[in-house]
């Protein structure tokens, strides 16, 4: 066994250091790397669930009141929640980024398609159906689940 360890503490003492400490500090510069990374990602994520907790605080998690003329809250609200989605996706994993992206896709093109006609037309098939049970069409139901899917992928 001593054998070993004067076989190596040899090699050290005929090697240069230079490449160790380089190593050393590449390591340490790696190390640094992923802690801002991290911290870049909670940001990311931290604001992409505030935009929709303070733009939509009426509507989600719980619905509070649906304001009137949606569709203009709706769009006008869209460009400071796509902004955070693109920062996001820079730290969404490869595997999930299709899905990240097709659920932005469905949630944008709610936004822009939802009118106020559509709303009062599924509450008018509710009270006609006096069913306490909620429709599969219920715009109300469906901007949750949209909502929902977008805030999971913040989960990771």
């Amino acid at each position: 066994m001593n054998e070993y360890i004067d076989q190596i503490s040899g090699y050290f003492e005929t090697v240069p250091l230079w490449p160790f400490v380089l190593f050393g500090l590449l390591g340490i510069v790696a190390i640094m790397v992923d802690i801002v990374n991290r911290k870049r990602r909670a940001l990311a994520v931290d604001n992409f669930r505030y935009t929709f907790e303070k733009e939509l605080a009426d509507m989600y998690p719980e619905h509070k009141r649906w304001p009137k003329n949606i569709n203009h809250y709706l769009t006008s609200r869209l460009p400071e929640m796509h902004q955070n989605f693109e920062v996001l996706r820079v730290f969404i994993p490869q595997d999930n980024l299709r899905e990240y992206n097709i659920d932005w896709n469905n949630f944008r093109d709610f936004c822009r398609d939802i009118t106020d006609e559509k709303i009062a037309i599924a509450e008018q098939r509710a009270t006609e159906n006096n069913q306490s049970a909620k429709q599969e069409s219920d715009p109300k139901e469906i901007f949750q689940k949209l909502i929902s899917k977008l805030l999971k992928h913040t989960e990771l």
